[in-house]
């Protein structure tokens, strides 16, 4: 397991697979593979955002780079899209689910046609590509899995209900596979950051609340959350928890509940 895994340290010409590809976490992480020299596949919904980036990863590996438009709440889609990528570009070394929205919303002000496309791209589509994906990394006895979770999966805090729930779901999922696909050779690591400035919050939170009382501090730039992905893939990894001492946060608020409630409800006070 571990020499299989160590050869994926070195991403020169490897397939990476990333949803969410055009931008945040997936367009970074998309850029610091191609630096080190991997085949580069990017899906989301906006191709024409989706080509430059892939024309950068170019520039940036001087190999191959790949965009294909996806929904990755149609399941048709990514099985059509799967195809064609193992068909045009080779089969997948490493898959990246970086796709995903959050909603900024009291539970009982959420609708049910937000939630559940929160549901279905959040979790669904990561489990139906995590599994999709799987079976072939599994054929070859090699292949690392990357699945964007959230730190809200194990620190919620309020006006987050569904979108920390999906995220607790991609958590609890992954810990699962991991365990399925280890005697296959395959890696499976959860990335749990904090909050961090892409466009996620335009979406999430359109009057930009929730970042105006954020220390910038806590704020993370994703080209951060990128490199920390890259340097894990190929280490007895399983989680990245950024900033790192959210690990100790999540634990204390897993050991003393009542507290940890009060101290964020008290610190989110403002929504």
């Amino acid at each position: 397991m571990q020499k299989r895994l160590r050869e994926l340290r070195v991403l020169k010409n490897r397939v990476v697979l990333i949803t969410g590809g055009s931008s945040g976490i997936g367009e970074a992480t998309a850029y610091e593979a191609a630096k080190r020299g991997a085949i580069v596949v990017v899906c989301a919904r906006h191709l024409d955002q989706l080509e430059i980036v892939a024309k950068r990863c170019l520039i940036l590996s001087g190999r191959p780079a790949f965009a294909y438009q996806l929904d990755v709440a149609d399941p048709d889609k990514i099985d059509s899209v799967l195809a064609t990528i193992n068909h045009e570009v080779g089969s997948v070394d490493v898959l990246v689910n970086a796709a995903g929205f959050g909603d900024m919303q009291a539970a009982v002000a959420e609708n049910l046609p937000t939630m559940d496309k929160m549901v279905r791209v959040n979790l669904l589509a990561l489990m139906y590509l995590s599994r999709c994906v799987a079976k072939e990394m599994m054929a070859k006895g090699r292949g690392v899995i990357i699945n964007v979770g959230s730190i809200a999966g194990k620190i919620p805090t309020p006006n987050s209900s569904v979108y920390s729930a999906t995220k607790a779901g991609v958590i609890n999922y992954d810990n699962v596979l991991r365990m399925e696909l280890y005697d296959y050779g395959i890696q499976v690591i959860t990335v749990n950051p904090g909050p961090v400035a892409t466009h996620f919050f335009d979406q999430a939170d359109p009057k930009g609340t929730y970042m105006a009382h954020l220390p910038s501090a806590l704020v993370l730039h994703p080209a951060v959350v990128a490199r920390r992905i890259w340097n894990s893939v190929g280490y007895p990894v399983r989680e990245i928890n950024i900033p790192r001492y959210f690990s100790v946060v999540a634990l204390g608020y897993q050991l003393f509940p009542g507290i940890g409630d009060w101290a964020i409800k008290k610190f989110f006070a403002f929504k």
